[in-house]
């Protein structure tokens, strides 16, 4: 019988196969440090994007604030962050709601605001390369401005969940609000030093070698530059990161390192519906798969986050099962869900 080692990289060799697949990378581990498999596609790049999986990053280091008492999940957002940048942002019900917008609202995206970035989707029929490389990116106040124009789902905290890229937006200056420095400082001297992620950095318009030296990415079969693009979604989606790196803050969110249980415990338990199968807590994705798929060793749900490059990072809480890996593909998402759901069967 295959050893979970020889399992694991037959689905890498199978999936790296798919010309749609950018530099797959992937690494799996378990809480007893037992097992730790590794597998990067032959003359890969050790970095990639990893998009939205940037937002349990950014939530941590709100929820750290709120442990220590200098801020509460219910605190109104306009206590924090000017009024000017709040209002008219959600009008529901021909009602300003800007007093209404709690911070946990912004993290768990139940703010009911209205997702600016659903204005920048790209045309898949259009130059990708040549459009993304064109793109000069966009400035908080544009984000703001666009979700202004746009009609808002529901009310703040009235039981609906909706994915909103502006949400993090706010996020990342709540960020640099309550921590006194940029978000790539409060990032780096927070969470990236002091776990020793020397390979993870934030994408910006003053970094953007980071793009280029990533594995490049996919947009189908076209290749995608959009590197200020991406320096333009901050807490959104802007990290640049390793496998390694990914794994070992997955590995302390999970094992009580990044978080304490209590709080981890507000990220976790209060879900609401977001996606199937996938539901939302404080910048915190709950993936829930059947057992016959996962053949992990009873239902429950996954921890983690994903990201539109093809990013995810995902960890069993029960057993400890940990994945992490890219295919560096942004509009093929059921190939990332194809290697973690085939390394979580492989590791077993």
């Amino acid at each position: 019988m295959p050893s979970r080692e020889q399992r694991l990289d037959r689905l890498c060799v199978s999936l790296s196969r798919d010309s749609r697949v950018s530099e797959l990378q992937l690494r799996v581990t378990d809480r007893a440090d037992t097992f730790d498999y590794g597998s990067a596609a032959p003359g890969s790049r050790a970095t990639h994007a990893i998009a939205s999986s940037t937002k349990t990053f950014a939530a941590v280091l709100v929820l750290r604030k709120v442990a220590a008492g200098e801020l509460t999940l219910q605190q109104p957002l306009v206590s924090i962050l000017p009024r000017n940048d709040l209002t008219g942002l959600n009008r529901f019900g021909g009602v300003d709601r800007v007093d209404e917008i709690t911070v946990r609202d912004v993290l768990a995206h139940t703010s009911g605001i209205p997702n600016y970035y659903a204005k920048k989707t790209l045309n898949p029929k259009s130059d990708i390369a040549a459009v993304t490389a064109a793109d000069p990116g966009w400035r908080y106040d544009d984000t703001l401005e666009i979700a202004r124009r746009m009609n808002a789902l529901f009310a703040p905290h009235s039981g609906r969940a909706a994915y909103s890229f502006t949400n993090y937006q706010l996020v990342g200056r709540l960020i640099e609000t309550v921590y006194g420095c940029s978000l790539a400082a409060a990032l780096d001297r927070e969470l990236l030093a002091p776990l020793g992620l020397r390979d993870t950095a934030l994408l910006t318009p003053d970094t953007l070698e980071l793009f280029d030296a990533a594995s490049p990415l996919l947009y189908g079969t076209q290749s995608y530059r959009g590197a200020r693009r991406l320096a333009s979604l901050g807490a959104e989606g802007a990290l640049i990161s390793t496998t390694a790196d990914t794994m070992r803050f997955l590995r302390a969110l999970v094992d009580g390192e990044a978080l304490d249980a209590g709080t981890l415990a507000l990220a976790t338990t209060d879900r609401l519906p977001l996606f199937p199968r996938v539901s939302y807590g404080v910048g915190v994705m709950a993936l829930s798969l059947p057992r016959l798929i996962t053949r992990l060793p009873r239902p429950g749900m996954l921890i983690g986050h994903a990201g539109m490059t093809g990013h995810m990072m995902f960890a069993d809480p029960t057993s400890g099962l940990a994945v992490v890996g890219t295919t560096n593909q942004m509009a093929v998402p059921r190939l990332a869900l194809r290697m973690l759901i085939g390394a979580l069967r492989a590791a077993r």
